[in-house]
């Protein structure tokens, strides 16, 4: 592929792809191989795959550089191949893929900056939305558990920049062929794995549970969209059991009482109170909540003895909660008397200042 700066070794394919549901739009997926994990001034990008869908199919682009010399050609063709789409997406691109592309772009003294679209961090992503369901989040493991896809990969992660090394020194392109191989189903499976994301994102998997829309409630709120998190919340709490339920309940009440809407706060908790009988912590927010917002003790005096009853083991971690409660009440009883006491004698003495005198 000729360049400003010469020739940059580059070859493409259009592989089929089915229809993509939802589908992403114009965007380019970049995966890049490294001479090492370091970053700085010393990692090269020796090889990277840009895929972009295309009417015809997935069109999947390979630049590779052959000698550090020609390095400039190879930076100026990726950035030649991503320009004309309108989003960047890569698999935690953000932490360590374009850092060290714009440390290479200034090394090579290229003009301006490695320019790029919007870009979004499909492992961001998966942390957030399944982070609950995998143990790694690496890509070949989040291929497995997500996309149900086991790869049949001609070459580990850890032996590609050795492929390299290897070809630089002897020429050899055995395992380098087999690095590329890597790096471009590395790619192909980044376009799946966004596209499902996608799918999640807009709450339209017929599989998630109640843990699935609390992460995706979390996510969404933390990113701005209310209205998307409360409508994940809710239907995380309409499972009614387990911990996950619960923990979006707490969630929703908790914004109930920052708009004033004590009213609803103290009904959901009650339900939720009522459908998750073990949740130590639901008892405890309807206490604070009765003692606090609605100014009624007594009630929570009643709460905190039930849960008590019905979490024995638990008991003890009430217990304070409960003697204070206690206190509360009965000096609230006391000053009520007392308050009583003074209305009856200020009502008296106004009757004897009123009285007729008689001589």
């Amino acid at each position: 592929m000729p360049t400003p700066y010469g020739v940059a070794a580059f070859r493409q394919e259009v592989i089929p792809l089915p229809p993509l549901d939802p589908d992403p739009g114009s965007v380019a997926y970049v995966d890049t191989e490294t001479t090492g994990l370091a970053g700085g001034a010393g990692t090269y990008v020796f090889a990277a795959a840009v895929a972009r869908p295309i009417d015809c199919g997935l069109r999947v682009a390979q630049l590779f550089l052959p000698e550090p010399g020609m390095e400039s050609a190879f930076l100026h063709a990726l950035r030649e191949e991503i320009g004309p789409a309108a989003g960047l997406a890569t698999f935690n691109g953000g932490s360590f893929d374009l850092p060290v592309l714009r440390t290479r772009w200034v090394m090579a003294r290229m003009p301006g900056e490695f320019s790029h679209a919007a870009h979004v961090d499909l492992l961001t992503l998966v942390r957030a939305l399944y982070r609950h369901r995998l143990e790694m989040c690496n890509l070949r493991f989040v291929e497995q558990r997500v996309l149900g896809y086991e790869r049949d990969d001609p070459l580990p992660s850890a032996l590609v920049p050795d492929a390299y090394f290897d070809y630089l020194r002897m020429g050899s392109g055995d395992f380098l062929e087999a690095a590329l191989e890597h790096n471009r189903l590395d790619v192909i499976s980044l376009v799946h794995l966004h596209s499902r994301l996608l799918r999640r994102l807009q709450g339209a998997d017929v599989d998630m549970d109640a843990d699935d829309w609390l992460a995706l409630g979390r996510h969404r709120w933390r990113r701005g969209s209310r209205a998307d998190g409360w409508r994940a919340l809710r239907n995380a709490t309409a499972f009614a059991t387990g911990e996950a339920a619960a923990t979006a309940g707490l969630l929703i009440t908790r914004r109930l009482v920052r708009r004033g809407s004590i009213a609803a706060a103290d009904r959901l908790l009650d339900w939720l109170e009522a459908s998750a009988r073990d949740d130590l912590r639901v008892s405890v927010a309807r206490a604070r909540l009765l003692e606090w917002r609605r100014r009624d003790p007594e009630k929570a005096l009643t709460v905190v003895e039930e849960a008590q009853r019905r979490m024995p083991d638990d008991a003890g971690e009430l217990e304070h909660r409960r003697a204070r409660l206690r206190r509360k009440v009965e000096l609230r009883g006391a000053d009520g008397f007392r308050r009583r006491r003074d209305r009856r004698h200020r009502d008296v003495g106004q009757v004897q200042l009123e009285a007729p005198w008689s001589p």
